[in-house]
């Protein structure tokens, strides 16, 4: 029994899939949504969420089968990423303001 623990306890866990994001619509406020080019990616192995905006350590993270969501905060910004397996929405919530910024895509797992 102790053996079988023991083989159990050294076997690797297996490895977070990173993600690959990308938004073709902003929606700015209460302003109609226009076509964007932003992309995110979710690099669980660091811990780390990359936008084009810059690179944020994630303090919280949901990663199940069909269900993604990163929250992550910044100097004068806080950050949700919800995905499933249709659709994601990225939101970024501005202090200074306030004011908030949606865009609306898709992620992938890649790796």
């Amino acid at each position: 029994m102790r053996t079988m623990l023991l083989i159990a306890a050294l076997m690797p866990l297996p490895a977070l899939a990173d993600y690959s994001c990308n938004f073709n619509q902003e929606c700015y406020e209460s302003e109609t949504c226009a076509a964007s080019d932003f992309t995110v990616e979710v690099r669980n192995g660091e811990d780390k969420l990359v936008t084009d905006y810059g690179t944020f350590p994630i303090l919280a993270k949901r990663d199940e089968r069909d269900i993604l969501t990163v929250f992550v905060h910044s100097e004068g910004a806080v950050y949700l990423l919800s995905a499933g397996p249709r659709a994601a929405r990225f939101t970024a919530h501005i202090t200074d303001g306030p004011q908030s910024i949606t865009y609306l895509g898709t992620c992938e797992k890649v790796g």
